[in-house]
């Protein structure tokens, strides 16, 4: 989970990492989110390009790569890097990791991904990045491609991680996606129950 650096508002980069280097990682389920593995139960999504955004140690990552997807993912902290590509090691599964800011991805992945994952990031970042979120997510999808995400309701004023309730959904991706689903999800992990959206998105 990482994001976009602001002084006023949110982490930085280095607040991020020292959660990594004190082994802080408290909104770390240590499992891929359970509605996201419910989902896949439900629904034929097919391997293809998929990106994950602010990636953490990576179990979304490591969930979709053992499913046959071509991974990428992004976090811009080297404590979450590291442990995502020992993970892949370990388990001897094939992705790309970078260590990169996911809103200064090189223009060669524009209109590469066919799905992406999102999952304790749009919530990480600071609100007044959120349409930055979309314009990269839009540039780096495919047309028709989907974004499936869990968006988290805090129904706090102040984060990380900040409140995000179905209208902020909404008014935030409503221009460049399509709205297929967005519902409370009952299958959420124990204490999260009753504050994440399930979002299916698809890019215009």
């Amino acid at each position: 989970m990482a994001s976009g650096d602001n002084v006023q508002t949110g982490y930085s980069c280095d607040d991020w990492e020292r959660h990594y280097d004190t082994d802080d990682l408290r909104w770390d389920l240590g499992e891929v989110a359970p509605p996201f593995e419910r989902l896949w139960e439900e629904r034929n999504i097919s391997p293809c390009k998929a990106i994950i955004p602010g990636c953490g140690r990576g179990h979304e990552a490591v969930f979709l790569a053992e499913r046959g997807f071509q991974i990428t993912a992004v976090d811009y902290t080297r404590g979450a890097v590291g442990l995502l590509d020992d993970a892949l090691v370990t388990k001897n599964l094939p992705g790309e990791v970078l260590h990169l800011n996911f809103f200064e991805l090189d223009a060669k992945y524009n209109n590469s991904f066919d799905l992406m994952l999102e999952h304790t990031f749009f919530c990480a970042i600071n609100p007044d990045m959120r349409q930055e979120y979309v314009t990269t997510a839009g540039r780096i999808l495919k047309s028709g491609a989907l974004l499936i995400g869990l968006f988290y309701e805090t129904g706090e004023k102040d984060g990380p991680p900040f409140n995000t309730g179905k209208r902020d959904i909404e008014e935030c991706f409503s221009e460049k996606f399509e709205i297929e689903i967005l519902n409370k999800t009952i299958h959420s992990a124990e204490r999260r129950q009753g504050k994440e959206w399930l979002a299916i998105l698809k890019r215009k």
